[in-house]
Formats: structure tokens, C-alpha cells, sequence
């Protein structure tokens, strides 16, 4: 679950995605909506044979203002993905970002 906060000229999003790597994370800003999707696939072998596993997660929040879509920055470490979105006035429209 995505949670969203002000944090003074900013809005904060966090999302607890424990078991996945960076590259598997899609992270969009569209219309004012932040877009999450991240897949996790996973083949084991084992006397039985191959198993493969999957995770994915699709979740999305509105922020409840105008952002500064160049000053947005994520970041994922130990299993938490946090995006910082300054708050401006103005119109903006959508723009992928970046997970560091």
C-alpha cells in the first residue's frame, strides 16, 4: 500500500516491497496520480523439478496537489520505496521517475 504525507514543502509516498530489486520497480507520475508496478519472478529447481514463483504489485494514490515533476526524487533501500515530490502551483502532466 502506497501512504502519502505532507512533509512542509513536500509530499511524501512510502510503500513496504520487501524482496524486489530496483530494476524490477516501475514508478510513473500521471495526471497527479502516482503509479506503481513492480514484478518479482523467481525459478527454483528442485528433485521435483522447476518451480517458478511470482510477485507483483500494481498500486496507485492521487497527490492532492501540483509537484515539481523535475525535483522528484525515490529512493529504495531495505525493502522501503520512498518518493519525495516538492509541492508547486501550476499544471503539470505525466512524467516517469527514476528509482535511485
Amino acid at each position: 500500500n502506497l501512504h502519502v504525507e505532507r512533509d512542509g514543502d513536500e509530499y511524501v509516498v512510502l510503500a513496504d516491497l520487501p524482496g524486489f530489486e530496483k530494476s524490477e520497480i516501475d514508478l510513473r507520475l500521471d495526471d497527479g496520480t502516482l503509479v506503481l508496478e513492480a514484478a518479482h519472478e523467481v525459478e527454483e529447481s528442485s528433485e521435483y523439478g522447476a518451480m517458478s514463483r511470482s510477485r507483483r504489485v500494481h498500486d496507485f494514490v492521487r497527490i492532492p496537489g501540483d509537484v515539481d515533476e523535475d525535483g522528484i526524487e525515490a529512493t529504495y533501500r531495505n525493502g522501503v520505496l520512498e518518493v519525495r515530490l516538492p509541492a508547486v502551483d501550476g499544471d503539470y502532466s505525466g512524467h516517469h521517475i527514476d528509482v535511485a
